[in-house]
């Protein structure tokens, strides 16, 4: 392709691209329609709410909002109840055992380990993340803390590249000794050194605590608290360098929420937190539902009222609580800048120059025919380049039809550029 052709590729590409203007959505998540009756109890709950949070694999999630409405207000303090309750949920790599998990504000947190026991390898064995740590719960300290990765990918990583973690984690092989059963491993965090251990995967009849590496952390007032795991497999020492294979990654965040008593949300207040659950209830903050109302609940959890003509005992006033979601548009997408430079390509290789620059000496008599052909097809498909771009395109993608009559006259110009 010559620099002609390079130029009007180019061109189309970024008068696509020019074209295209991202966007950013809002979107409502929102729960099943009620009405405002006089003495009426509704609930919103995962199965009518999709703003909270919902596991459906392990069917974990149960938050709930309960709402006794009085006339047309939700009194203060019961008006506007909130529950959550920890469950057990496995980890996903199963020889750790079962973790506790709770939904709060439509988000997953982690509120401790559990003690229950599981199987490996054909024996029952201590659920090794409980036994590491001192405090194993979370909510007894009123904090919680979010779940950042929980997977049984097998991954590889060597003594020159490190194992990639979150919030700026990452675990590094400093040596293996020659059998490769022990393998002693730094934790960094954003470039310093936080931890060092030795691991024994390969060794003969390791054990659950050989093959776990565990960095423990006091989490405010929760002590000594496994915050991250890597199980490892096996280990190499290598003649350039060193190997290992981990298979089972644990990690939550080192920053905790707060839910401590008396913690306001908008219009909600944390009523009651022991080691199994959370409560939150409309202290001192009545709400009236009235007609075309947007009402800031909890922590971007709203209460929405419908802009009725007609509101009486046959027609109450419907309402509903929604979550609001953001949601960016995709990249410009590489399929419309692509369709005119292809066409653009086949025109650059159809033209009579590649036919007389590749058979120079074996083509001299048919020198002239191509060259009067070239005299004919400049204007003939040109013209219908132009009428048929434009339609094709708008199947696809409206509002590009100036790009590709732009296109169109550069070939053209190109096509009797190369004639003269």
């Amino acid at each position: 392709m010559n620099k002609t052709a390079i130029m009007i590729t180019a061109l189309v590409a970024v008068l696509a691209t020019a074209m295209v203007v991202g966007a950013v959505d809002k979107v409502e998540i929102r729960g099943a329609v009620q009405e405002v009756v006089d003495g009426a109890t509704v609930t919103w709950n995962p199965q009518n709410f999709a703003g909270f949070y919902y596991d459906i694999k392990d069917d974990i999630g149960n938050e709930q909002i309960t709402m006794t409405i009085t006339g047309n207000k939700l009194e203060e303090p019961n008006g506007v109840k909130y529950t959550s309750t920890v469950q057990e949920k496995k980890f996903k790599f199963e020889g750790w055992g079962w973790y506790y998990a709770i939904g709060f504000l439509g988000e997953k947190y982690f509120a401790g380990y559990s003690d229950k026991k599981p199987t490996w390898n054909g024996a029952e064995i201590d659920p090794e993340l409980y036994k590491q740590s001192t405090d194993r719960n979370t909510l007894v300290d009123e904090q919680l803390l979010k779940v950042l990765i929980d997977e049984d990918t097998e991954k590889t990583f060597t003594s020159g590249t490190p194992l990639k973690l979150a919030d700026g984690y990452e675990l590094i092989i400093k040596s293996i000794d020659v059998d490769g059963n022990k393998v002693y491993v730094e934790l960094m965090k954003d470039g310093q050194s936080v931890d060092t251990k030795v691991v024994s995967p390969s060794k003969e009849g390791a054990t659950m605590s050989d093959q776990t590496y565990v960095y423990k952390k006091n989490i405010g007032d929760t002590e000594k608290l496994v915050i991250i795991a890597v199980h490892f497999k096996n280990a190499f020492r290598g003649a350039d360098q060193d190997i290992a294979t981990v298979k089972g990654i644990f990690q939550v965040s080192d920053q905790p929420m707060d839910v401590s008593v008396d913690t306001e949300y908008d219009k909600m207040r944390i009523s009651k937190v022991d080691a199994t659950s959370i409560e939150m209830d409309n202290k001192d903050n009545a709400i009236t539902l009235n007609k075309n109302k947007d009402i800031a609940l909890m922590a971007g959890i709203h209460i929405k009222t419908a802009d009725q003509d007609v509101i009486d005992a046959e027609n109450p006033l419907r309402f509903y609580i929604y979550k609001e979601a953001t949601i960016e548009a995709a990249a410009p997408s590489p399929v419309v800048p692509e369709k005119p430079a292809v066409v653009e390509e086949k025109k650059v290789e159809a033209a009579p120059v590649n036919v007389t620059e590749e058979k120079p000496a074996n083509v001299t008599e048919e020198k002239p025919a191509v060259e009067e052909k070239k005299v004919e097809k400049p204007a003939a498909p040109a013209a219908p380049a132009e009428e048929k771009k434009p339609a094709e395109e708008k199947k696809g993608a409206p509002g590009f039809e100036a790009v590709f009559a732009v296109t169109g006259l550069l070939a053209v110009a190109y096509l009797v550029s190369r004639r003269n």
